[in-house]
């Protein structure tokens, strides 16, 4: 009992580093695209987002596949706690949905580069930052919902 208390705090300390660690990569990126979208180079941007998917598609499918976890040794670690946590059946069903918004995103955006005319003129950075910021406040909110079910099994438990 004691051992899975101390798992879950260490668990916990993870995934606040790992929060803070995203938030970092996220404010990069966001000044980055801004940047390069205030430049007119949405066609660039467009490209690195769809091989970027094309990436993550890559790695889920691999980790699915074979059961390795490729990531920083913080990643990993949780992924095997969730893992072991949810169980082999919803963690498979939950990488499964991860490969097909991935491929489904990365779809709809090749879709949107072949089809859209890009012109200096229509650029408009509040399209872009909108939505980023978004899916950025969704993403910190469900990461601290789920450390805060954490700390309330820890401390129940």
């Amino acid at each position: 009992m004691e051992a899975t208390q101390q798992e879950l705090i260490e668990i916990i300390k993870l995934k606040k580093k790992q929060l803070l660690w995203g938030n970092l990569f996220m404010l990069v990126i966001f000044l980055l695209f801004g940047y390069l979208l205030g430049n007119g180079k949405i066609l660039f941007v467009t490209w690195i987002l769809i091989v970027f998917l094309l990436i993550m598609t890559v790695l889920s499918l691999y980790t699915l596949i074979t059961g390795t976890i490729i990531g920083t040794k913080t990643m990993r670690r949780i992924q095997t706690f969730d893992r072991k946590r949810w169980g082999k059946k919803k963690w498979k069903r939950t990488k499964i949905i991860e490969i097909v918004l991935f491929t489904g995103l990365g779809i709809g955006m090749s879709v949107f580069v072949f089809n859209t005319e890009f012109d200096s003129s229509n650029r408009n950075l509040s399209s872009f930052s909108f939505p980023f910021l978004g899916a950025w406040i969704g993403y910190n909110l469900g990461e601290i919902i789920r450390i805060a079910g954490l700390k309330e099994q820890s401390a129940n438990g």
